[in-house]
């Protein structure tokens, strides 16, 4: 994977995102989906980073990030889908490319942009049919999201938008009719 230099300055809200080559299943079992969600976490201590939002659907992952620092996130992610497709190859006995391509990434500097990028990221395993609640889904952070103490809520990204936990869950559980409507206003 070629290494992209993708600097961006402290607060900046980044949306990052990839898929399997050739669209192939990324994630074969939990055991696939833990190790990212793993490393995922080690790296965002290491790395100076907060991640508000992600998801791991089979095939693909969005990561909505914050960065803490004026570190480049390019490291970050480079380093991330390299152990992944290590990992992944030699568990699966296979070699070659495993991501379709480098990382791409969107910088969020819409404030509408931002709050509707998480109900999308939250809303994927229900719109791909794989669950019927995006809090039944356990590879993305949803679940902890609407869970939290109402005081770490206040203070989250989410706490920017909504007074209350229960606010975002209508606004996300809202979504699932117009999912259709912010997939096209997010990457159109």
């Amino acid at each position: 994977m070629p290494y992209r230099y993708l600097n961006f300055i402290k607060n900046s809200l980044i949306h990052v995102f990839n898929r399997g080559n050739n669209h192939m299943t990324l994630f074969r079992n939990l055991s696939d989906y833990k190790w990212v969600i793993n490393r995922a976490q080690e790296l965002e201590i290491e790395e100076k980073f907060w991640i508000p939002a992600y998801c791991l659907m089979p095939n693909h992952f969005h990561f909505y990030i914050k960065t803490k620092s004026d570190d480049e996130i390019s490291k970050y992610f480079q380093r991330l889908q390299l152990a992944y497709a290590k990992y992944f190859n030699r568990k699966y006995y296979q070699s070659g490319h495993v991501f379709e391509g480098p990382f791409k990434s969107i910088l969020v500097d819409d404030e509408n942009y931002a709050i509707y990028l998480c109900k999308y990221i939250h809303l994927n395993p229900v719109k791909a049919k794989l669950v019927n609640k995006p809090e039944e889904w356990e590879f993305s952070n949803y679940g902890n999201v609407i869970s939290q103490s109402q005081a770490d809520f206040q203070v989250s990204l989410y706490g920017t938008y909504f007074r209350r936990l229960d606010e975002y869950a209508d606004f996300v559980n809202d979504g699932i009719d117009e999912y259709k409507k912010v997939k096209q206003w997010l990457f159109d």
